[in-house]
């Protein structure tokens, strides 16, 4: 006790900061109703194209479940492409916001700024890395417990990025004052961010599927990985069993 009777363990208590909630959106298109991996199915048809897609998704699926069951401060959401899609039993697992028009820096605002009102930070991630693994997504949420002033980014090998995450408002013309799907994506979006105060904190470099020359790296990633999930393990061996369509 000091003097004013608190005990020093009280005070520990009071001075700790209350853990923050988060909520992570998972952008995702629904097999039917949107095209899904178009440039995958260019080449290699739309069945092959679906089904990866379908695995894909199933995959990182696992990931989040598996962070949610280590932490369980982090809420799910889908965030669809289709408003109709509501009503489609595969979302059923998780809380659906639909992204609403405009190309991908107004979903991303529109995800992000809706989710940001009712939790202390809001990740984002797409479903094209279905390699992840679930500690690189904890660390991120460990990250900005520690940096409340920082973006968290997962950046991709074609220029893109993987996975955003940060606790401060954004406005929407950094959202859309960025290119997506180019090779200096992921740099303009920073400078943006940097230029209005925000701290770049960078997580390891991930691939990402769009095209058939992705699907090679993608399966040594998962030869490389030693502890795969269930649905991730399931993805593997179907690339395997597939290679011949995409290795010359």
């Amino acid at each position: 006790m000091d003097k004013t009777g608190i005990s020093r363990m009280d005070k520990t208590k009071k001075n700790k900061e209350p853990i923050m909630k988060g909520a992570i959106a998972i952008f995702a298109k629904t097999i039917g109703l949107s095209p899904v991996k178009t440039r995958l199915a260019k080449d290699l048809g739309k069945e092959f194209a679906e089904e990866f897609y379908r695995l894909s998704l199933n995959a990182t699926k696992e990931i989040i479940d598996n962070i949610i069951q280590n932490n369980g401060t982090i809420t799910p959401y889908w965030a669809l492409a289709e408003e109709e899609a509501y009503n489609n039993e595969y979302w059923n697992d998780y809380d659906i916001l639909w992204t609403g028009e405009g190309d991908l820096g107004n979903r991303l605002n529109s995800i992000y700024s809706t989710l940001l009102k009712k939790y202390d930070y809001v990740i984002m991630i797409g479903t094209d890395s279905p390699q992840l693994e679930p500690k690189v997504i904890l660390n991120a949420i460990e990250r900005i417990n520690a940096d409340k002033n920082s973006c968290i980014i997962g950046p991709c090998n074609d220029g893109g990025f993987y996975l955003f995450l940060s606790a401060k408002p954004i406005s929407e013309g950094i959202w859309t004052n960025v290119t997506y799907s180019k090779d200096d994506t992921l740099s303009n979006l920073a400078k943006q961010l940097e230029n209005n105060g925000l701290n770049i904190n960078y997580l390891p470099h991930y691939g990402d599927v769009d095209i058939i020359n992705d699907l090679e790296p993608l399966m040594n990633d998962f030869y490389e990985n030693k502890n795969l999930l269930p649905n991730q393990q399931i993805l593997y061996s179907w690339l395997i069993s597939n290679k011949e369509k995409f290795i010359e």
